[in-house]
């Protein structure tokens, strides 16, 4: 296997598991949180954008098996920035819905930019001919 076929395979394992975490703290949200529905709006957010966005790593991903060289390695990176940046995003959600504090003063906007980072990537990747 290549280099590149194996950090795909990686990427996409990432994706899944991203999106089935999504799905079991959305559960977890609609079930656990109790009745505070500010609490719960918040828990929702977090789990949105953590699931359109392993979403998004997967058309990363599938982009990177479309097109070849400098095209292939940009859609791998815009992959890893999505997942990076909502997993930044949404877990800072989940801590301060959890513990009602924020965990790291800066991680949600940044979690945000990295994923506004990776949207853009894909789409210069996307024009790019490979």
């Amino acid at each position: 296997m290549t280099e590149s076929a194996l950090s795909r395979n990686y990427l996409l394992a990432a994706a899944a598991l991203s999106a089935a975490a999504a799905v079991g703290l959305g559960a977890y949200g609609a079930h656990g949180l109790g009745t505070d529905q500010s609490l719960v709006g918040i828990w929702k957010t977090g789990v949105a954008y953590q699931m359109w966005h392993a979403l998004g790593v997967f058309a990363c991903a599938w982009v990177a098996t479309r097109r070849t060289g400098l095209t292939a390695t940009l859609a791998r990176i815009s992959g890893w920035m999505l997942l990076v940046g909502s997993l930044a995003f949404a877990a800072s959600l989940y801590i301060f819905v959890l513990n009602g504090i924020v965990p790291i003063t800066g991680l949600a906007p940044t979690g945000g930019m990295i994923m506004i980072a990776g949207w853009i990537l894909i789409g210069i990747s996307a024009l790019r001919r490979a």
